[in-house]
């Protein structure tokens, strides 16, 4: 399936669950909001920050001899740039892609306020599509601007992502020490 969304739905029906089911619709249409928005606009800021700004800092992730790095670069570049123009946020420059991410950053942590997560005390669907887009910021983006906005000026966005870390995921730390160890 390539869509987040396709996938959620696909799993709401086989497993007979809608973790937006107490929500308005209202509420539901903020959400989607959210949701589009971390799928077609932060996500290609990360795009952006991975492969065209930071690409040098790609072989940290992923074990590739320099030989597939180099290729993956004169190729890849050269697609991710199509990729983006074509999606549109590829026409921007730079500067103004960043300060889309500010925004959108931003959004997030005020609408998150307090709260523990993005649409009351129980997590919903726009949960798992906000922390896949902010939880690799968090932990793949260590001294980015990215990483600044979310851990400095956007606090709660940290504590938001530790919070879902810590509850779906509790060995979190034992399965990302062995990657760690590897290095």
């Amino acid at each position: 399936m390539g869509d987040s969304g396709l996938i959620i739905e696909f799993l709401n029906r086989e497993k007979g669950v809608d973790l937006n089911q107490p929500l308005s619709d209202a509420d539901k249409a903020v959400s989607r909001a959210f949701t589009k928005m971390v799928e077609e606009s932060t996500y290609w800021g990360l795009v952006q920050s991975r492969y065209m700004d930071n690409y040098g800092k790609l072989h940290d992730l992923f074990e590739l001899p320099w030989t597939v790095m180099f290729l993956v670069r004169s190729v890849g570049q050269r697609e991710i740039r199509q990729m983006m123009r074509g999606h549109g946020i590829g026409r921007h420059s730079k500067e103004e892609i960043e300060g889309i991410m500010e925004k959108d950053l931003k959004a997030i942590s005020s609408f998150l306020g307090a709260k523990p997560y993005l649409m009351g005390d129980e997590p919903t669907e726009v949960d798992a599509a906000v922390f896949g887009q902010l939880s690799e910021i968090v932990w793949t983006t260590p001294g980015s601007y990215l990483h600044r906005i979310v851990t400095v000026n956007y606090p709660n966005l940290l504590a938001y992502c530790n919070r879902i870390k810590d509850r779906f995921w509790p060995d979190w730390d034992q399965l990302t020490k062995k990657a760690k160890k590897d290095k």
